[in-house]
């Protein structure tokens, strides 16, 4: 039993069971049946390893679901509950009253708002049946991405909440914030709230807001039952600036407001809010170009995805988030509008980390969605799809629109919405946002909004380091690629053994394919890898063969890809690697894998992504020295070239002035078979960014006439083999424990050339730590170099094991 005061109260605890079955389960809203039953050992430890998940029977989901709970309310008060996302269909009952019909009550973006105050009595029960979304209905989607949930993520997957008060409720609390770019020294806030009478008297009280040490009031009269949206605005000197964390500090304000009568306060809510300007402009190359307070940014981005139970936690959505900014990404892609609740898009604030939201490639195909296709505008066209997608859109859009995080609104993911749905779009958009709004995240133009100014034109799978530079027609880097990537983004062994068992590792069978994407037509094996990998570096001979190629062709291609992006700037305005995460153990489309372990791909985007970093530019042979912060730098550039023995070639040095957004050609490599080790130095002669480059001496032959959306196939490799046959060598490796992690230092006191050395840290059985941030990884030593790398543990973590893993270490 919980118990209420005026004010919101989320109703957390509840129990569940299928309808006619005597078996509960206790639960904790928000939360699926799926995700429940799991949390329950229903299905089982490893129900997403092996192939175990095709064995669940789904029929189950077939039923109708209870969820119950018990409240107390405070007797003379009126009472709201409030739900924010159910799954799909419900039935839902106050002491046995009924107050929504599943036959009007769907729809996984809705939000309701329900008055109970004639119904409750100070002691209530409250149950919702569900029953799980079917073929055509306009559902939470996860796509191609893994296996459909199981339930279709049936539930109440967002807060169900309590409003109490004694006449006057508060809703929907907004601050806009108008910043002039050119002068970010003052600026303007429109706060404004619809403020709700539920009484049955006429009210008179004061709107009160406090923010800072500055408060603001307004004298109100309310008629009974009126509601009436209700606008201050305050003006700023000197505020302080939200900017994403590349640029600098993402500032957060706190505003509280209250409704007061002479008999006390009625209601209360509040708001996180930060104060900045976002604009976009498509540019003379006909790019969509994102500009933060005046500054034009290069979105450095990658593709979210929930868990496939929604069962991330405030600790899971912490770690993943650290793990976003370690890699030195600006932005996160949310392809559907995620999260049980605002924990993700609050940590963006806090962050600074912008976030692009919409409409999820779901409803735009008919194998995914179940309604036809029509005309190339998906699959919302009918008007009972068209008036639910328009409420969705409206509920969204005020559920997400103070995160200062939230820089744009995608309405068409791989297409465009149909005109008259895009002009119902609109009018809502301009009645309650101000953020960039863009009809796709495809090359496509609208008649209604004009042209999308982005691109999707993959690839999606494996393409060497090279393509990026020298591709001008599909993904390669220039403009804004919307979702690109390598495809199998492998995880490291552990989390392979754990996901596939150990007896499916070698050689690669259909359990590898089971966890490749759910696509039914393409990027469903590791095919394509495998044949890029023979040709490359000659066929694996054995897993640990097999692994270390992967890792070693995924970090140097995805590495290249942010790179390209940046060294072609200003062509360039956006790329999102697809994708940021997985929903479950997979082999594809991940920077970090399941069980929170990066991958090779997260440390070559962390390597690509130094705020100033030294570049090899595979079109035109040059190293280049790129710059996105705001200042000016002026730094030692030295590179240092080895030949396939690893005997010295040549060293060079050259002084730099890096100016923000100018990229700058400072050496040219030179031909042949080689490896690059670049560094930047400041004037204290103190490392300012490093990087390692294996080079073949010719790159991959591209197939550019046969390319299309997934992959440009390659007619002749690039011969790598002469990294396969660098010879053993033996690091020495020093580990000193520190306060929250470890030092290591590796030493390299060879003549030869340590490739691709991994540092692992384990518990004592052997496992991965989830969470860990290192430095640097899958890292390799230059002759004669010593390195120190810091391993950060996570909080809960007291200690570990350091393991050392190399491509030429002595075994």
């Amino acid at each position: 039993m919980t118990a209420c005061k005026s004010g919101p109260m989320e109703l957390t605890d509840w129990t569940m069971y299928r309808e006619g079955d005597d078996v509960t389960y206790d639960v904790r809203v928000p939360c699926t049946v799926a995700g429940a039953l799991n949390e329950a050992g229903v299905f089982g430890g490893d129900v997403l390893h092996k192939d175990n998940y095709a064995a669940i029977d789904k029929s189950q989901f077939d039923s109708t679901w209870v969820f119950e709970t018990e409240f107390n309310a405070e007797k003379g008060l009126c009472h709201v509950l409030r739900f924010e996302g159910i799954g799909y269909y419900a039935d839902i009952y106050v002491n046995d009253v009924r107050i929504a019909s599943s036959d009007t009550t769907y729809g996984a973006f809705c939000i309701r708002e329900y008055d109970v105050t004639d119904i409750v009595k100070r002691r209530n029960r409250l149950v919702v049946k569900v029953n799980r979304a079917v073929k055509g209905d306009i559902n939470v989607g996860y796509v191609d991405w893994n296996p459909r949930p199981l339930d279709e993520s049936m539930g109440i997957f967002r807060p169900v909440t309590l409003m109490s008060t004694p006449d006057v409720m508060i809703k929907d609390l907004f601050v806009k914030p108008v910043v002039d770019p050119s002068d970010l020294s003052s600026a303007d806030l429109e706060i404004s709230a619809v403020l709700v009478n539920l009484s049955d008297r006429s009210v008179r009280g004061c709107f009160t807001g406090r923010y800072e040490d500055r408060m603001f009031e307004s004298e109100v009269e309310l008629a009974a039952g009126e509601s009436r949206k209700l606008t201050v605005t305050e003006h700023v000197d000197d505020p302080r600036i939200w900017w994403s964390r590349d640029l600098g500090i993402p500032e957060m304000y706190r505003l509280d407001v209250d409704f007061r009568t002479d008999a006390g306060i009625s209601a209360k809510s509040s708001t996180g809010f930060g104060i900045r300007s976002i604009t976009s402009e498509i540019d003379e190359y006909g790019h969509r170009q994102f500009i933060l307070n005046g500054r034009k940014v290069l979105l450095k981005s990658a593709g979210w995805t929930d868990h496939i139970f929604m069962q991330d936690t405030r600790e899971n959505l912490e770690s993943q988030i650290a793990y976003v900014c370690d890699m030195g990404l600006n932005s996160i892609r949310f392809e559907n509008i995620w999260g049980k609740d605002h924990t993700v898009y609050d940590l963006c604030d806090s962050l600074g980390l912008m976030a692009m939201v919409g409409w999820s490639c779901q409803w735009e195909w008919e194998d995914y969605c179940g309604l036809p296709e029509t005309d190339g505008y998906g699959c919302i066209n009918d008007p009972e799809s068209e008036a639910l997608a328009i409420r969705y859109f409206r509920d969204q859009v005020l559920w997400l629109r103070n995160h200062p995080s939230v820089i744009a609104w995608l309405t068409g993911s791989d297409r465009i919405p149909n005109p008259r749905l895009e002009e119902e779009y609109i009018k809502i958009y301009e009645e309650l946002e101000y953020r960039p709004y863009v009809c796709s995240a495809k090359g496509i133009t609208s008649t209604v909004t004009g042209p999308s100014g982005t691109k999707m034109e993959g690839p999606y799978e494996y393409v060497g380091p090279d393509f990026w530079y020298k591709d001008r027609n599909t993904g390669g880097a220039y403009g804004f690629n919307t979702e690109t990537g390598v495809g199998l983004n492998i995880p490291q062994l552990e989390s392979v053994r754990r996901m596939l068992g150990e007896e499916n590792l070698w050689p690669l069978n259909k359990v590898w394919n089971y966890h490749c994407t759910a696509s039914s037509s393409r990027m469903n094996t590791t095919d394509v890898l495998v044949e890029a990998m023979t040709g490359q570096y000659g066929e694996a001979v054995c897993l640990e063969d097999f692994m270390r190629k992967a890792h070693a062709m995924d970090y140097d291609a995805t590495r290249a890809m942010f790179e390209a992006f940046r060294c072609n700037l200003p062509r360039t305005t956006g790329v999102v690697q697809w994708m940021l995460n997985s929903a479950w153990p997979s082999l594809y489309w991940q920077l970090y894998d399941y069980y929170l372990v990066p991958t090779a791909g997260y440390y070559g985007v962390k390597k690509a992504c130094a705020p100033v970093q030294m570049i090899y530019n595979y079109a035109d042979g040059k190293v280049y020295v790129v710059n996105e912060t705001l200042s000016e730098r002026t730094l030692t550039a030295r590179m240092t070239v080895y030949d396939p023995a690893s005997a010295l070639v040549d060293t060079k040095v050259a002084g730099v002035t890096s100016t923000a957004r100018v990229p700058q050609a400072v050496f040219d490599v030179p031909a042949g078979d080689c490896f690059i080790y670049l560094e930047l130095l400041d004037e204290n002669g103190d490392a300012v960014a490093d990087n390692f480059y294996c080079i073949p001496a010719e790159g991959n032959g591209y197939d550019w006439d046969n390319a299309d959306w997934c992959v440009t196939p390659v007619r002749r490799s690039a011969d790598m083999t002469f990294v396969s046959e660098l010879p053993s060598v033996s690091l020495e490796m020093d580990v000193e424990r520190m306060s929250g992690g470890f030092k290591v230092t590796l030493f390299n006191r060879t003549d030869k050339i340590s490739y691709q050395n991994i540092l692992k840290a384990k518990d004592r059985d052997g496992e991965l730590i989830p969470a860990v941030i290192w430095s640097d990884n899958f890292l390799s030593l230059c002759p004669g170099q010593t390195k120190v790398i810091l391993c950060r543990l996570p909080e809960d973590v007291e200690d570990a094991e350091i393991h050392l893993e190399g491509w030429n270490l002595c075994r």
